[in-house]
């Protein structure tokens, strides 16, 4: 097998803290904030807009690139030929809103395991547990998935029924018509998971005020569409323009997303404080 030994592991409470990718003995924790740490080493992407940064591990070399909004980060995890027999690489991209978003994208060929389910094509067998089982449960799906002895008694999340009580009806309406208006409306990927995500974060109100639950599930949404999807069978992914949805739907557009979203994970220094070592 030419693939490295590659997993990715999503750090969470009640919503994703860090999400870490190891590699060959390689480790690269994306943190809130889109801070970054690579081997106990920080690295500011926020300081580096739109600028490709390279970071060359013990076996891998890592890129990142960070648009403003999302982070971009990607390593290459083999190589495959095309009709023509030119070279192509493959690669495991990861794309993090610096929050709680983590859209991980692997080569067709690729199978993955854990959280990330199979790769094969089929969401039907994706929650496997880790001794090969089958659940329909996302809380004994988690749970068999934890690494660390150190980890704490998950408790099962309470029913979208629970957290919604009455306002259930009203939520998930307004839900709706936020990915079925405008730009996000044309997305062809499914929008039922995003939808229901948006309800019970909704709902459960666990985010912070200048980030509202509904609008951080639809830049979930957003970067799908926008990064590109396969379907199963095709060669080249399809992608979706939906750029300004923000404003259609009424959520904060990017700049608006931008200290905020800061804010949330670790200080970090200005450029200049970061080139002098002064954190």
């Amino acid at each position: 097998d030419h693939y490295k030994s590659l997993k990715a592991v999503v750090s969470t409470q009640s919503t994703g803290e860090s999400a870490t990718l190891i590699v060959t003995g390689d480790f690269v924790e994306l943190q809130r904030g889109w801070l970054v740490n690579v081997d106990g080493q920080k690295v500011v992407p926020k300081n580096r807009p739109n600028e490709e940064i390279t970071i060359t591990g013990r076996s891998s070399k890592f890129v990142l690139k960070f648009d403003g909004a999302t982070l971009m980060m990607y390593v290459v995890v083999g190589t495959t030929q095309d009709a023509k027999g030119n070279e192509l690489e493959e690669r495991v991209v990861l794309y993090w809103d610096g929050y709680v978003s983590l859209t991980i994208q692997t080569p067709m060929s690729t199978r993955t395991c854990g959280m990330c389910g199979n790769n094969d094509g089929k969401a039907s067998n994706d929650m496997r547990t880790r001794r090969k089982g089958m659940t329909t449960d996302p809380f004994v799906f988690g749970e068999s998935w934890k690494i660390g002895r150190r980890c704490e008694v998950g408790v099962p999340a309470e029913s979208v029924g629970e957290v919604c009580g009455e306002r259930y009806s009203s939520v998930r309406q307004e839900c709706e018509d936020i990915f079925s208006s405008g730009k996000l409306a044309q997305c062809g990927v499914d929008k039922e998971p995003y939808v229901a995500g948006c309800v019970y974060d909704e709902c459960k109100g666990q985010f912070v005020p200048d980030l509202p639950p509904k609008c951080v599930v639809a830049k979930a949404y957003a970067t799908v569409c926008e990064k590109g999807s396969w379907e199963r069978g095709d060669d080249l992914p399809i992608f979706w323009d939906v750029e300004g949805w923000e404003g259609e739907v009424g959520c904060p557009t990017e700049g608006e997303r931008f200290q905020p979203t800061l804010d949330t994970g670790c200080p970090q220094p200005t450029l200049e404080e970061e080139l002098r070592g002064d954190y």
